[in-house]
């Protein structure tokens, strides 16, 4: 199908923009300003856009359209306007400057004659029309080089800014929509504009960088309703966080991931919607976390596609089952890199504990307890690789999944040898995280000692749990700290204003959290974390693709259902999947525990 190419291959078009009137600015210029198109005009540029693509295609002349609504008449911006066909791109067009109607004019007809030379099996009323209206520009950036990481790409919001550059009388654009589409990210987005144009030394540092805003929405066929997109996002409001609504997210979810389970059991790592591919990179802890989440949705659930998927996931992994040297009964899960890192052998034991049948792997799983607990040191620190691989990295990750195992051991079978082992982890990780402050530590260590808190009644358990809860709920977005509704919940853990799916695995620790601020009877904390619980939970439901969401990708079954990597990045791996499934299903118990 010719024409099918990404959207990418059409960002660096020249178009005849001029620079007069631009200057140098300072970074603390105010944002580029909004694009306002109402509902009805939006409606209106649509029939526009079809019209003119259907007279251009079976070339009728250029449609002249006979009335135009008084605010657009007044109304003046460059269009960009895109076809598709199940996803593929067949043509799209750009209007210069000028009134908005004719610009939409315009840039049909330039995509319609793209069109007629393309292949495709649909009549122009099945076409999907896509437009986005361009806001005026403002500088960001001058007298520095702008392709260097952090000096201007921290400043434009992603899925929000678009970014020209112009030199002479030609100008290179990317658009909001195109990052979206192409899964790319600012700093690779402001690279092309300068390979775009040849810039390189000084000649960045001598043309300066503005941003801009669009309005962006599509029609999918010819009198269908508009889809208004926002980041490429179709917002989800805070009443989604229902009892339904969960369950319905917990389950897509779980069904996206079964999908992706390959005949050995395995999963299919990561899949970029933009690209309509499939990498060939892999994580094998990752693909263990898959089983648990899978097999915790089997037990909740009772649904068999969940649980053949985690029963295929299981058997494949333990084929790595391995006797810990001269320790009697214990035993790991040796992989076949060799690295036989502790969360691979953590993560499976809570898999077989959460199974809906974990009678049916008891010996197994008692063995990878032991093994365990033989990582453990004195100080209470634990190796990070069993042998002959023994190592201490990955602190912030595998000792919180191996005390969470430990954890859900001692909820079924309480022993002396597991209390010991959280003695001894308190000190040394408490004073750890003092030192690291790492928001990647947080949720497995949050789970695991609110496990035990609930158990033991220790204070110091207790109190473990707050700190580092408290911690990450002071990087929330929401209403009073964050512009954007569809960022509110979310966790910016590491950079302001900034979140991504990485707020699932901090979700898991917060309703925990939450159920142990009940036990306690805390109910001031309890309050804050149901808020906490309910707004992050929205921001999960919002990163989950939507099939309005998919209008650009060829393979809408390989991604709606799925969890992005961040709103404006579409790139969907298997292990957030995991973490926004568990999450999810841990939220709704938190917050409907009657199940309704």
């Amino acid at each position: 199908m010719p024409g099918h190419k990404l959207a990418i291959a059409v960002l660096l078009t020249a178009h005849n923009l001029t620079a007069t009137g631009l200057s140098a600015a300072s970074d603390d210029l105010p944002a580029p300003p909004s694009v306002v198109i109402s509902s009805p005009h939006r409606e209106f540029l649509s029939r526009v856009a079809r019209r003119t693509v259907t007279d251009t295609v079976a070339a009728r002349g250029t449609y002249q359209p006979g009335y135009t609504p008084d605010a657009l008449a007044s109304q003046s911006a460059e269009v960009m306007v895109r076809i598709r066909h199940h996803g593929y791109l067949l043509g799209v067009g750009v209007g210069g400057q000028g009134p908005i109607t004719t610009a939409t004019r315009d840039a049909s007809l330039i995509a319609g004659r793209v069109v007629a030379q393309a292949e495709y099996t649909a009549t122009i009323d099945e076409l999907l029309i896509e437009i986005e209206v361009i806001g005026q520009p403002v500088p960001l950036s001058s007298g520095t080089d702008w392709t260097k990481p952090g000096t201007a790409d921290a400043a434009i919001e992603p899925g929000i800014d678009g970014v020209v550059v112009v030199a002479g009388d030609k100008a290179r654009r990317v658009c909001p929509s195109d990052m979206i589409a192409s899964d790319l990210p600012v700093a690779d987005a402001l690279k092309l504009l300068a390979q775009g144009l040849q810039l390189s030394g000084n000649k960045i540092t001598q043309t300066p960088l503005m941003r801009f805003r669009t309005a962006h929405w599509y029609e999918p066929q010819a009198g269908q309703p508009i889809v208004s997109l926002h980041r490429g996002l179709t917002v989800v409001p805070p009443e989604a966080v229902s009892s339904r609504g969960l369950k319905e997210s917990i389950d897509r979810a779980a069904e996206y991931m079964t999908y992706r389970q390959r005949a050995s059991g395995l999963f299919a790592y990561r899949f970029e919607p933009g690209a309509d591919r499939y990498s060939d990179e892999d994580n094998v802890v990752r693909q263990v976390g898959a089983t648990l989440g899978l097999a915790m949705h089997a037990r909740s659930s009772g649904k068999s596609a969940s649980l053949a998927a985690a029963d295929a996931a299981i058997a494949y992994h333990l084929q790595g089952l391995t006797d810990v040297p001269s320790v009697e009964g214990a035993a790991f899960i040796a992989t076949a890199d060799g690295s036989n890192k502790l969360g691979v052998t953590a993560l499976l034991a809570l898999a077989v504990t959460h199974h809906p049948n974990p009678q049916g792997y008891e010996a197994v799983r008692r063995r990878l307890v032991k093994g365990m607990l033989f990582l453990q040191r004195p100080s209470g620190m634990f190796m990070t690789a069993f042998p002959p691989a023994l190592d201490v990295g990955g602190q912030d990750y595998f000792p919180g999944e191996a005390l969470l195992a430990l954890g859900a051991e001692y909820d079924r079978d309480p022993s002396a040898e597991i209390l010991q082992a959280f003695d001894r982890a308190i000190d040394f990780y408490r004073d750890y995280f003092e030192g690291s402050r790492s928001p990647a530590f947080v949720p497995w260590q949050v789970q695991a000692f609110a496990l035990m808190a609930r158990h033991t009644k220790r204070q110091d358990y207790i109190d473990y749990v707050f700190a580092l809860a408290d911690y990450l709920a002071a990087k929330q977005l929401t209403v009073a700290n964050c512009p954007w509704p569809e960022l509110h919940g979310g966790i910016a853990a590491h950079s302001q204003g900034r979140a991504g799916v990485a707020t699932a695995s901090y979700l898991e620790a917060f309703a925990d959290a939450l159920d142990l601020a009940r036990q306690v009877k805390d109910e001031a904390r309890a309050r804050r974390y149901e808020d906490l619980v309910r707004q992050a939970a929205r921001f999960i439901m919002q990163l989950q693709v939507r099939p309005e969401e998919a209008y650009y990708m060829r393979s809408p079954t390989d991604a709606v259902g799925g969890i992005r990597t961040a709103p404006a990045l579409n790139t969907l791996r298997i292990d957030h999947c995991q973490h926004a499934l568990v999450a999810l299903m841990k939220t709704h118990d938190a917050l409907f525990p009657s199940g309704n």
